[in-house]
């Protein structure tokens, strides 16, 4: 429920697959609706054929260009919606990180305190008097 309340919950992207589903039955239905309309209309002779023609393709078109448009519509904003969830994941990683290294940090304090105060130097067989690479 915090999530909800601080906007890391997106319920956008159900609310917008509902409406594409929504969208596409209605623009499908209408689209042969309208054509099966023009058809009957032609039939009784009560329509010119060039109107019926023109009503007919119009219905394909909204069937199959119109849910094609809705698609892709719907495709952007499921995106948006979608990079915010990916904002948000990368967020609580990094949180997860941050949490990690401060435990290392303090595990890493917590030796130093019980060993010797006197910082401690590694030799790797390097004269004083010569360069680390040897060149001097």
């Amino acid at each position: 429920m915090a999530g909800y309340f601080s906007f890391r919950k997106v319920i956008t992207t159900y609310l917008v697959r509902t409406f594409y589903a929504l969208g596409f039955i209605l623009l499908t239905f209408g689209g042969i609706g309208l054509a099966v309309w023009a058809i009957q209309r032609l039939n009784a002779g009560t329509m010119p054929t060039r109107t019926a023609i023109y009503f007919i393709a119009a219905g394909v078109g909204i069937a199959l260009v119109g849910n094609l448009g809705w698609r892709m519509i719907c495709e952007f904003w499921l995106l948006l919606f979608n990079m915010h969830a990916l904002l948000v994941s990368i967020e609580r990683e990094m949180r997860h990180e941050d949490d990690q290294n401060q435990t290392k940090h303090d595990v890493i304090e917590a030796e130093t305190k019980r060993g010797d105060s006197r910082a401690q130097r590694r030799t790797y067989g390097v004269d004083s008097g010569r360069s680390v690479l040897g060149l001097s």
